[in-house]
């Protein structure tokens, strides 16, 4: 859930000109943090089975002979938990398009995401707080 606002910058000098806005916001958000869950071989008697992720078994997590693959995408799906936060965005929007017709828009920008406790994404990487990314929005659309 955010709010976000668009300031023209400078508008179309003609109908067939390009408008510029600054576009920004920001608000809360959510990640859903789901167990991951692999299917391994037991050595000791060749029987598959389903192990979760923590910290305890790295090893059988980093030894490819055992794994037989994911233990599915929904495993572990009751398990889930949320983890607050909250995210900012800031880009710059292109509008141009002829009168009447096509009305097109381009929107580049930057996004960051902050959460209160470290998320852990993959085995052998540092757990972080703080996301970011790059975005190009693409808009089509014709006016009435």
């Amino acid at each position: 859930m955010g709010f976000g606002q668009q300031r023209l910058i400078g508008g179309k000098g003609n109908k067939n000109g390009v408008a510029v806005s600054a576009v920004y916001g920001g608000g809360l958000s959510a990640a859903i943090l789901k167990p991951y869950y692999i299917e391994v071989e037991d050595p000791l008697n060749g029987q598959t089975k389903q192990i979760k992720y923590d910290n305890t078994n790295d090893a059988e997590f980093l030894d490819a002979t055992g794994i037989l693959g994911s233990a599915g995408l929904f495993k572990g799906i009751g398990e889930s938990k949320f983890q607050p936060g909250g995210h900012l965005k800031a880009g710059v929007r292109f509008d141009y398009g002829r009168f009447n017709e096509t009305v097109s828009a381009l929107e580049v920008g930057l996004s960051a995401e902050y959460y209160a406790q470290p998320i852990k994404q993959m085995l052998l990487q540092d757990d972080k707080k703080f996301f970011w990314g790059a975005y190009v929005n693409v808009l089509f659309g014709r006016r009435k």
